[in-house]
């Protein structure tokens, strides 16, 4: 198999490195909008190559790991998946838009190939998609991260937020909350594409001066009875991005792979 990486950032850094670590016989091909970085990736395995463009990646790749931006899914999905290639998605915060979201699942299933998203930085997705079999009464994120993690986020800095003190500083569907955090709350895309939608999970933001982890918990009530889970996450070197996140990228790929599928 080989393996397209889009964007050599945090998460592809740690999906080539955990791959040639273990002992993957396939091949990377590895991208980014800085050629350097994909370079320098490249130059620690022996399984991996630098490419200049999105077309190679495409072309000699028969899955394409998204993991640079939501601009970046928006631009590369339906190339990927219109020439018959799988794609893994996680910046899903572009599938937010119900017209790209359907033109990307359409494209998916029209060209008999498979689109994967990986549960990231949360669990408990399992259970949901198993909820959502009966009816889901509420779904609800409530995520909290070091002000570190949200300084840069649009609505922060569009409403000149306190990340000082700590305390609740949004509440709103995950929609919203994608459009003012693209970069902090990926997980509510997730859960809202398991659930309820994203006009319907609600998602609370707080800051925390004193933390070190992002901590998420979600509640989830329906016709199964209700669930919460709590997920106190180290961050990677990238302050909005837990590491979790990177080993689900990671567990997903050595599932598709795998004879053996564990899990719903």
């Amino acid at each position: 198999m080989i393996i397209g990486i889009v964007g050599c950032g945090v998460i592809g850094s740690e999906i080539c490195h955990a791959l040639s670590a273990d002992g993957f016989q396939g091949g990377l091909l590895l991208m980014d909008r800085h050629y350097d970085r994909a370079q320098h990736l490249a130059d620690g395995s022996v399984a991996a190559t630098a490419v200049v463009s999105l077309q190679q990646i495409i072309d000699s790749s028969d899955l394409v790991v998204e993991c640079a931006s939501i601009e970046a899914a928006r631009d590369i999905a339906l190339s990927v998946l219109t020439k018959g290639k799988d794609l893994m998605l996680l910046s899903i915060g572009a599938l937010v838009d119900a017209d790209f979201r359907q033109r990307v699942y359409t494209a998916a299933r029209a060209n008999k190939c498979r689109l994967y998203i990986p549960s990231g930085a949360i669990g408990g997705v399992d259970a949901l998609l198993a909820a959502s079999q009966g009816a889901i009464k509420r779904v609800t994120l409530t995520t909290t991260k070091p002000a570190a993690g949200l300084e840069t986020a649009p609505y922060v800095v569009d409403n000149d937020t306190n990340l000082t003190r700590r305390g609740l500083i949004f509440e709103g569907t995950a929609g919203e909350a994608i459009e003012g955090f693209p970069q902090n709350i990926n997980v509510s895309a997730t859960l809202a594409l398991a659930g309820v939608g994203f006009d319907q999970t609600i998602v609370r933001i707080a800051v925390d001066p004193t933390l070190t982890r992002n901590v998420h918990v979600v509640d989830v009530e329906g016709d199964f009875g209700t669930f919460t889970a709590r997920f106190d996450n180290v961050p990677s070197e990238n302050e909005r991005t837990s590491k979790l996140a990177a080993y689900s990228a990671v567990a997903t790929l050595k599932k598709v792979a795998d004879a053996v599928k564990l899990g719903t």
